[in-house]
């Protein structure tokens, strides 16, 4: 059975899992309406300012605002302008109350502005709070909160106007009558103000008008998309992000109204691909509007404008996203704002702390961009990302260009007789890739033409300090003393099971003779495929020798797997609704499971399920699959420069952005990654019991000793697994017979021998 997971962070502990998702999905976005509009800058665009060596004079800069610390003490909940200035709401816990504030720049730094109404407030939130301020007609305010009252176990939504020195409820009664279907309340997504005197909110269903007096609805629109980042409005129009399934675009409704609305494109790249994404990724858009209508966006691949919000007019891009904190993949935008003197304010989360950063033209700065580095990848991937955007930020001059096949999200089957045809044709051209990821590519390909440069100079000093991790970089020096590939990342099979000790199961061979002297099933039945997949990566390599099938060895490991077959009862093939069992199945009737141990918080799932069963796990076979893989080519004309760029690759600059999928390869960072806190951490699902009925499953972090005991196994894992499409494919069409009982040893190798004897011999 497929169980479905979401790792979030604990808001409450009483909050249930529905409900808990909705709250996360309207965390965290910003709802802004500005004043006046982005001013001309003079000269050239910085659209025209791409950054390429000819670039004119003038561009769009990124400078960080220092933020004064009894801000930075609380929460900053929003960024948005009052009157041409910018503000911010922030809460800070007294008393066990929270108390809201807010602030505004002016010259001499942040000003506490509070009115009474909103200063008298005190709210009992319970550890989690969203909040969102509104300045409407006549400067009357509101302001949505959206919290579990202490007492209460269901997240609502409030709404209060401001007055005097007390604040008004008007908390329409949609939001506060549960749901019939599923018994929480109205979750908003977002909120503001409009000149009319009304007022507008999303939530996941409906879009609402309501009355500035009392907050009554006054009309409402169920007609609706699947929204993300709230309401943005210039004071007469409303712009939401909305997506069908194939792509994103922005409605412009005139005071919150479908009727004589329009549909305006997102920004697009060079490609005429759009450049942002919905889901509330570090790539999702953000937002803001300006008095006039002019709006600007902002995310991984810029910061763009589009006058007056015409839906016929053209994207002007500000700034590449390379050149900001918008494509640092560790960085997440919470808030935008735009002034009228053409400055725009990005609110960052950067590992816990806030961040703002306040982006202006500037006519004297010029493109300082000279090289451009091609880097070709099959994947594309968020450390690369974030290598490139910090190697851009920390070198100037520099730009490393990512090409890829495949989105990071993609379910797409790899062609890699395409890849392959099309990587040999860039590598014979102009266009040839200065740096390769040689993962699932056959690098020696690569070095028996020449193509790849030897890194060994270049890493050799950084295992010698202990920078890196020499027992994984050094599975990749040749007999001769040459290497041509280095992994930036790894990952590792674990086995974990009940009634079985970490020796018995850490080996195949140990595994094997375990399981011979036991008679209940550890994994459960299994095809002839699956056995092959989760063990021949161990043997791949050993059991060919000279070009040719090693027989013993192959022998030997063939007892292996009947004996692990035998345990587990083979079928044939399975049923399509039926997967075999995982580490979700420990719960229940398995004993042994594997699990990719990739990084500490993808750990803590597997962990968890291990103190679930009082069982044990560990790093089967010590062997290590490599990921980001990379190759620098020979013959590129900047080598030196691929090379330092794979330098800072490998530094705890950049292997400090932790990775749900991958552990680092630097050691510092490894062992930061295993003491940070993440006690706030928690993952909730349902497992599957004996019975067929189902328990609540919560993982949560680890404690020292487990994080210890996983670094120490890192240190340990010595050799990388070899995977083979091809050998693969061959023992799958053999084993069958063999494992069944009805083919004998010889008979299966001799059938594998012929399968692969003319492969081999190519």
């Amino acid at each position: 059975m497929k169980k479905r997971t979401k790792w979030k962070r604990v808001l409450a502990a009483v909050l249930s899992l529905t409900l808990l998702t909705g709250v996360l999905g309207a965390c965290g976005e910003e709802e802004t309406a500005g004043e006046g509009s982005v001013s001309q800058t003079p000269g050239e665009s910085a659209s025209g300012t791409g950054g390429g060596p000819d670039s004119a004079r003038g561009r769009y800069v990124e400078k960080e605002e220092i933020l004064p610390q009894e801000l930075t003490d609380g929460t900053i909940h929003q960024l948005f302008t009052v009157e041409g200035r910018l503000h911010l709401l922030t809460s800070m816990e007294q008393e066990e109350k929270t108390i809201l504030r807010e602030w505004e720049k002016q010259q001499d730094g942040f000003v506490d502005v509070t009115q009474e109404w909103l200063a008298s407030m005190e709210l009992s939130c319970g550890g989690w709070l969203e909040a969102q301020i509104s300045q409407g007609q006549d400067g009357i305010q509101y302001l949505y909160t959206g919290y579990v009252q202490e007492g209460t176990d269901s997240f609502m939504g409030r709404l209060w106007k401001g007055g005097g020195d007390t604040a008004q409820e008007i908390t329409p009664k949609e939001w506060s009558t549960p749901n019939e279907e599923w018994g929480g309340y109205e979750m908003i997504q977002g909120f503001a103000a409009l000149d009319n005197g009304t007022l507008v909110s999303i939530s996941y269903s409906t879009l609402y008008l309501h009355s500035g007096e009392d907050g009554r609805v006054l009309e409402s629109d169920t007609d609706v998309s699947v929204y993300e980042g709230g309401i943005v409005t210039d004071g007469k129009n409303v712009y939401l992000r909305s997506s069908d399934g194939t792509g994103g675009q922005i409605e412009k409704r005139p005071e919150g109204r479908a009727q004589d609305g329009a549909v305006i494109p997102l920004p697009t790249g060079g490609a005429g691909d759009n450049v942002f994404v919905f889901g509330g990724g570090s790539g999702s858009m953000k937002l803001t509007a300006l008095k006039d209508g002019t709006l600007v966006a902002a995310g991984e691949d810029g910061i763009f404008r589009l006058a007056g919000g015409d839906p016929k007019g053209q994207w002007e891009m500000l700034v590449e996203g390379l050149d900001t904190d918008f494509a640092v993949t560790d960085r997440s935008c919470t808030g935008l704002a735009a002034l009228e003197d053409g400055s725009i304010y990005g609110l960052f989360q950067v590992d816990g702390k806030v961040k703002l950063n306040r982006y202006e033209y500037d006519p004297d700065a010029v493109s300082q961009v000279t090289q451009v580095l091609k880097l070709y990848t099959v994947y594309e991937n968020s450390l690369l990302k974030q290598a490139a955007t910090l190697y851009h930020k920390a070198n100037p001059q520099v730009r490393i260009d990512i090409e890829y096949e495949y989105a990071m999200y993609s379910y797409d089957v790899p062609d890699f007789d395409a890849i392959y045809k099309k990587l040999n044709t860039l590598l014979l051209g102009e266009d040839a890739p200065d740096i390769l990821v040689l993962d699932d590519l056959n690098m020696e390909t690569y070095v028996s033409k020449g193509l790849l440069e030897d890194l060994d100079e270049l890493i050799r000093p950084l295992e010698e300090s202990g920078e890196v991790m020499s027992n994984i970089t050094g599975a990749y020096v040749r007999e001769d003393g040459k290497r041509y590939g280095v992994p930036l990342q790894y990952s590792f099979n674990m086995a974990l099971g009940r009634d079985i000790t970490p020796e018995q199961m850490g080996t195949v061979e140990s595994l094997a003779a375990f399981l011979a002297q036991q008679s209940e099933s550890y994994l459960g039945n299994q095809t002839p495929g699956e056995l092959v997949d989760k063990f021949y990566p161990y043997f791949c390599e050993e059991m060919v020798k000279d070009k040719q099938l090693d027989r013993e060895v192959m022998g030997r490991y063939l007892e292996y797997l009947k004996a692990i077959g035998d345990n587990c009862g083979i079928v044939s093939t399975r049923p399509e609704n039926e997967l075999c069992y995982s580490m979700w199945d420990l719960g229940g009737k398995a004993k042994l499971a594997f699990s990719r141990a990739g990084g500490f918080i993808n750990c803590m799932s597997s962990m968890s399920m291990v103190d679930y069963i009082k069982g044990d796990f560990t790093a089967f076979e010590n062997r290590f699959s490599p990921s980001l893989l990379m190759g620098v080519r020979a013959q590129s004309q900047y080598l030196d420069t691929a090379k330092d760029f794979l330098r800072f690759a490998l530094s705890s600059q950049v292997q400090d952005t932790e990775s749900n999928g991958s552990f680092p390869v630097n050691h510092d960072s490894l062992r930061r990654q295993a003491e940070k806190d993440r006690s706030d951490f928690s993952m909730t699902t349902m497992i599957e019991q004996d019975d067929g009925g189902y328990e609540v499953f919560d993982a949560k972090a680890f404690p020292k000793e487990t994080a210890d005991r996983l670094v120490a196994m890192c240190e340990g894992l010595d050799k990388p697994v070899k995977e083979d499409a091809k050998i693969r494919e061959v023992l799958t069409e053999c084993l069958g017979p063999y494992l069944a009982g009805t083919q004998s040893k010889e008979e299966t190798l001799q059938k594998i021998e012929d399968g692969l004897k003319m492969y081999l011999a190519e």
